[in-house]
């Protein structure tokens, strides 16, 4: 009275449809299938370690934090100011500092700008300056007339994106001389 009735072939389990010498295999198929799906969301521009210009150890750029003093050097040397706009806590200032600022062809692209990084969330004055609405913001600005904007960038971009915001900015600024 106790026993429970053997299982019969009838009963369906819960994977039924499986052979019981196919249910090993089917697991590592299943297993296998989910580590190759994994790796396909990875591209080459979305993993700047993959592209072939990027060689070396990674480059420091030399920002300044004080704005007032990089608008002084900006007209003292007639280069454009390069404002970036950023906060402690944020993800994409982080990864923008990463996967673009670290570059050698961004560092090298820097050198045409006077470079500042401001603090937004200890220089709310200056974030409401230039209309800052979010987190990072680079603001290129021409040398002599800072409320003149060249260019402007939004969020964390792919290089790509940044070289071209910088060679527009700097052409501009070379337009205005």
């Amino acid at each position: 009275m106790g026993r429970a009735a053997p299982r019969s072939q009838s009963q369906p389990q819960g994977d039924w449809w499986l052979p019981r010498a196919g249910r090993r295999a089917g697991w590592w198929l299943a297993g296998a299938l989910l580590l190759a799906l994994a790796g396909c969301g990875s591209t080459p521009s979305a993993n700047p370690a993959a592209t072939p210009e990027r060689s070396g150890s990674p480059a420091k750029l030399a920002w300044l934090s004080d704005y007032e003093q990089g608008v002084a050097l900006a007209r003292r040397e007639g280069k454009p100011l390069m404002v970036e706009v950023w906060a402690e806590w944020c993800s994409a200032c982080k990864r923008l500092d990463e996967e673009v600022f670290s570059r050698p062809d961004v560092a090298a692209a820097s050198r045409s700008f006077v470079l500042v990084r401001v603090d937004g969330d200890k220089q709310p004055e200056l974030k409401q300056e230039f209309a800052v609405s979010g987190y990072p913001t680079i603001i290129f600005l021409r040398p002599g007339a800072e409320s003149s904007e060249l260019a402007r960038v939004r969020g964390a971009v792919p290089y790509q994106a940044m070289l071209k915001a910088m060679s527009e900015a700097a052409r501009k600024a070379g337009e205005a001389k």
